[in-house]
C-alpha cells in the first residue's frame, strides 16, 4: 500500500487556491508557492509527521493559472513564475519526503471548447508537458503525474448528465495515451488518471490510455445506491484489472459532507482497513487541507 493524501491545493490568505498554486493566474496576479512557502512546509512537514508517503497535488486544473494564453485564445506556453513555484514545490518535497502525484488538469478545462481544443491538438502537450518533463522529467520527488481529474463527468460515453457530455471518448483516450507515452519516454514518474466513478474502473484499464495503476474516487450516498458501484465488499482483484487499483479520493469523515450529499457510516479507517485488506493500492482521503464541505481528517 501506498499512504497518501489529497492536498489538492493551498490556502492562501485563508481561501482555497484552486488552479494558483503554481505561476501566475488569469487575473495577472501571483499566488504561487512561492507567495508563501512557509505555510507550504508547515503543511508538508504534517503530512510528513502523519506518515503520508504521496500527497496528490494540483497543477493546471482548469487553465486558469501556470498557462499562458494568446490573444486569440490559444496555449502560447507555461506561464511566469511556474517554474519558480515548482521548484520551491519539489525542494519542500525533497526535504520532507512526502513525494507528489501532480494532476495536470481538471475535468472543467473541458467546459470550454477553445481551451478543449488545446488538448484536442498537440497545443497542451507540446508547449507545456515537453517543457515540463524538460525540467523535472527525472526529479524523483514526483511519484506520479495524474493527466486529468475525473473525466468522465464531461465524456459522452461516461457523463451521468448529457448536457455536460461535450467530449468523445476517443478525444480523451487520445490525449491521455499521447501524455502517457511523452512521460513514460522522458520520466521515471508513473502515470495514472483521476477516475471519478468506481464504476469505470475498466475503462482506465484499457491499453489506449498507457496508465500504470488505475485509480477512482468514491463519494457514496446513501439514497442514491444504485449511482455507482460500491468499494465494500469487493476487492481489487474482484474488478478484473491488469493494472494495481487506487482509491484516490475517498471522504475522511461521514458527518462532513455537502448540502444534498449524505455519506453512509464509512470512516476514514474502514477505508483504509478496505485498501489494506483487499489489495488496493491504497486509500487517499480528500482533503487535507479541508478544502470544501468533505472536511479534513483528523491526523
Amino acid at each position: 500500500m501506498i499512504s497518501g493524501i489529497n492536498y489538492p491545493w493551498t490556502l492562501y490568505q485563508g481561501k482555497p487556491n484552486y488552479g494558483c498554486d503554481f505561476g501566475r493566474n488569469k487575473w495577472n496576479s501571483h499566488a504561487g508557492v512561492t507567495a508563501h512557502p512557509e505555510d507550504v512546509r508547515a503543511d508538508f512537514e504534517a503530512m510528513a509527521a502523519a506518515g503520508f508517503e504521496v500527497t496528490r497535488w494540483f497543477v493546471f486544473t482548469d487553465g486558469r493559472g501556470g498557462v499562458k494564453w494568446n490573444a486569440s485564445g490559444e496555449i502560447a506556453g507555461i506561464a511566469d513564475r511556474f517554474f519558480d513555484d515548482m521548484d520551491a514545490a519539489l525542494e519542500i518535497s525533497a526535504s520532507t519526503s512526502v513525494r507528489l502525484c501532480l494532476v495536470l488538469v481538471d475535468f472543467a478545462w473541458i467546459d470550454d471548447p477553445v481551451r478543449r481544443m488545446a488538448l484536442e491538438s498537440s497545443a497542451f502537450l507540446d508547449r507545456m508537458l515537453d517543457p515540463f518533463l524538460d525540467r523535472y522529467g527525472a526529479n524523483r520527488s514526483i511519484h506520479s503525474l495524474d493527466v486529468i481529474n475525473e473525466p468522465d463527468w464531461v465524456t459522452r460515453e461516461l457523463a451521468t448528465n448529457p448536457e455536460r457530455g461535450v467530449w468523445p471518448i476517443e478525444n480523451l483516450r487520445a490525449f491521455v495515451g499521447g501524455a502517457a507515452a511523452r512521460i513514460h519516454a522522458r520520466s521515471s514518474a508513473l502515470v495514472t488518471v483521476g477516475g471519478g466513478q468506481v464504476r469505470f474502473a475498466r475503462e482506465w484499464d484499457d491499453a489506449a490510455y498507457g496508465l500504470d495503476f488505475v485509480q477512482v474516487h468514491s463519494y457514496p450516498d446513501v439514497r442514491y445506491q444504485d449511482r455507482d458501484v460500491s468499494l465494500f465488499g469487493m476487492t481489487a482483484a474482484d474488478f478484473g484489472l491488469s493494472k494495481p487499483l487506487l482509491i484516490g479520493e475517498c471522504p475522511p469523515d461521514p458527518r462532513a459532507h455537502p448540502e444534498g450529499h449524505l455519506s453512509p457510516a464509512y470512516t476514514l479507517d474502514d477505508y483504509l482497513n478496505l485498501a489494506r485488506d483487499g489489495g488496493y493500492l491504497g486509500a487517499w482521503p480528500w482533503s487535507f487541507k479541508g478544502v470544501d464541505a468533505f472536511g479534513a481528517p483528523a491526523l
